[in-house]
This record gives C-alpha cells, structure tokens and sequence, in this order.
C-alpha cells in the first residue's frame, strides 16, 4: 500500500486530492493542516505549523512514499510569499527524507499561478502543457 502525506490538506487542491487518494482504495493519506478537518474521513489529519520545523518534526511520518504538496500561505506581496512557502516546503520534505526511507515522490501541487494569474489576465483556456515541453 502506498502512503501519501498531503500538505494543505484541507485547501481547495488538498482537499480534493485527500478524497481522491482515499477513494481509490490503495492509499493511505496522511494530511497536513494548520487545523483539523470539520468532517469524517477516513485519511488521519495532523493539525500542524508547516512553519515551524520543531512542530513538523515532531509528528510520526514514517513510511511516506509519496508527498503531494499543496501548502500556501499568502502574503500582501507575491515576493513576500517566497521565504514562507520555501521554509513550509522545505521543512516538509525535508523531515520525510530523514524518516521515510522509501520515499518515491515528492510532487508540488499549483495553482492559477502556474498559469500567470499572479501577473495579470491572462488568455483561456488556459493550456500549461506547453510550458512542460
């Protein structure tokens, strides 16, 4: 069986992506969250700081295989958002690394970002797969 952790697991992306992943069937999804989820499921949510690295150490995270990153925490400016998400992420990785000897993946989730939107309007459809050529 395959072990996801989810971080921003109970944004939008994660949110989903936890649902999807235990709906399959092959999964087991941990999900990380500033807080805990106000419904039942059967993924176990961690509420936990991704900003504080003592606190994303701390948890059990043994055993991941895959990571899907998810996490934002937006600032006033989008260059303001670069250290907090850095740090998020790499106190994230980081600790599996040290405690998931089988981890396979480590995939990051993105946004409208992806497309731009942070720079403006932008043409739709919106179509990224050119940018991964």
């Amino acid at each position: 069986m395959k072990r996801a952790l989810v971080a921003g697991a109970l944004g939008v992306s994660g949110r989903a992506l936890v649902n999807h992943l235990v709906a399959r069937g092959d999964w087991e999804v941990i999900g990380l969250s500033r807080r805990k989820p106000e419904f039942t499921t059967p993924a176990r949510y961690l509420a936990v700081d991704l900003l504080n690295r003592s606190d994303v150490e701390a948890l059990d995270l043994a055993g991941i295989t895959h990571i899907f990153y998810a996490a934002l925490q937006m600032q006033g400016d989008l260059f303001e958002e670069i250290a907090p998400n850095l740090a998020m992420l790499r106190h994230t990785v980081e600790t599996v690394e040290r405690s998931s000897a089988g981890l396979r993946k480590v995939v990051l989730l993105e946004g409208a970002k992806y497309y731009g939107a942070h720079l403006g309007p932008y043409k739709t459809p919106a179509n990224a797969a050119k940018f991964l050529l």
